[in-house]
């Protein structure tokens, strides 16, 4: 399962890590900065090191990073990646970046499905047993993870995971009234128009299509694993919406079957939408549904393809009216069963899947719920389900008008936590 990843000319990285470690090579890189693959000199252990450039600039990314660092302090599980060290800054008053050592994996999911590699049935119950478990201690700390997809669960040959970047957690009350996810799609937003005073949030038409009622910013879940509920845009949901994004990964590892798929170039997500309604419509679309734009790809319409049309008593959560009108456009789809579309699955495994992407997120199994699964019986490790001793709350997050000092300062304590 070890990934390839080219070397990187150490004249082209100027890391400031110290003597400790040496940058062997890259792992990935993105908005947030670059992670490289270190050794730590001193016990040869090989880390990732997650380099964070101008953390101070933009006071959302600085806060998203000191929760990210909060939450992986916190949280103490097998299944969850650990933090190492923050490198101390050589300058404490003035630093503007930032060098986070993890624990090192040979793998993730995403870059294992895209390999030629195909699993057995053991495999498959096992990474899905261990990411369960880590899921389950994340939720036991009222934690929402917001963010799990195949990318984001690291992988050994051992089949052991461990789930990573928490970047959009949330430490929350079990019901989670948010003013709105952070979202921003793969694709440009459409024009946004302006919050007006006590104006419910939902869906509006105007002349360059759907809009939504507030400008969004930031990332969410990638739409492929986005819960109904988080489609949709409403205010309120739970952890359900992660049990949602961990059964479409479910789906994605059923097709390393090679029963299931017989070469990679066969395997698909569980829902490849390639729109998104209301955050990113295709435009290019002339099919209207309930005078808002759809196409066949667009992601509801590939997830109603799979679970059918919700009924009534589902449709009774939804607080957005134009949003019902827009579901009922659907007309009425029968839902198909998972066998049909992973044939050699474990029975057990297929029925537990179906629990997780149920449209209405109070029927959802929770993750306790899915490790009682007949489909665990074998394997179950007690010590590895285990639960946060108190739920995660964090002084920062109940400071209104956070100042930047004040997030610097934030950041020097969990810096000396790991002196």
């Amino acid at each position: 399962m070890a990934r390839k990843n080219l070397a990187i000319p150490k004249q082209t990285i100027e890391w400031k890590v110290g003597p400790n470690y040496e940058i062997i090579k890259q792992l990935g890189a993105g908005s947030y900065g670059m992670v490289c693959e270190a050794r730590h000199l001193p016990t040869g252990e090989r880390v990732a090191i997650k380099h964070v450039a101008k953390i101070f600039d933009d006071i959302i990314d600085c806060k998203r990073l000191l929760r990210e660092i909060s939450i992986l302090r916190y949280l103490d599980h097998p299944n969850i990646v650990k933090i190492r060290e923050i490198i101390k800054p050589s300058n404490l008053e003035n630093f503007n970046e930032l060098y986070v050592v993890m624990e090192h994996a040979q793998s993730d999911i995403k870059k294992l499905i895209k390999s030629t590699i195909h699993l057995e049935q053991d495999h498959i119950q096992m990474i899905v047993y261990n990411t369960i478990t880590g899921l389950n201690y994340i939720h036991s700390a009222n934690i929402l993870h917001r963010d799990l997809k195949p990318a984001n669960i690291l992988i050994n040959e051992d089949c052991e995971v461990k789930i990573c970047d928490f970047g959009l957690a949330r430490s929350v009350v079990e019901e989670t009234k948010d003013t709105y996810m952070d979202f921003e799609d793969d694709e440009p937003l459409p024009p946004v128009l302006e919050m007006k005073k006590n104006t419910k949030p939902g869906l509006a038409r105007s002349k360059a299509g759907l809009q939504t009622k507030k400008e969004l910013t930031g990332h969410v879940v990638t739409r492929w694993y986005r819960a109904p509920e988080l489609i949709l845009l409403e205010r309120e949901y739970t952890k359900a919406i992660d049990v949602w994004s961990l059964g479409c990964v479910i789906a994605e590892l059923c097709g390393m079957l090679k029963e299931n798929a017989p070469t990679f170039m066969d395997r698909s997500p569980l829902f490849p939408g390639s729109s998104c309604f209301p955050l990113s419509p295709d435009h290019n679309t002339k099919v209207r549904r309930a005078g808002f734009p759809s196409s066949n790809s667009d992601q509801l319409n590939v997830i109603f393809d799979v679970i059918g049309t919700p009924n009534n008593d589902d449709l009774a959560l939804i607080t957005d009216e134009k949003a019902i009108v827009y579901i009922k456009s659907f007309g009425q789809r029968e839902p198909k069963s998972l066998a049909l579309i992973y044939p050699h699955t474990n029975p057990a495994l297929i029925e537990l899947m179906e629990k997780m992407i149920l449209f209405n997120s109070s029927k959802r199994c929770t993750c306790e719920e899915a490790l009682s699964n007949e489909y665990f019986d074998n394997i179950r490790d007690l010590n590895k389900e285990k639960k946060a001793d108190v739920p995660a709350d964090f002084d920062f997050e109940h400071i209104e008008n956070i100042t930047i000092q004040q997030l610097r300062e934030y950041f020097m304590q969990e810096i000396f936590k790991y002196q």
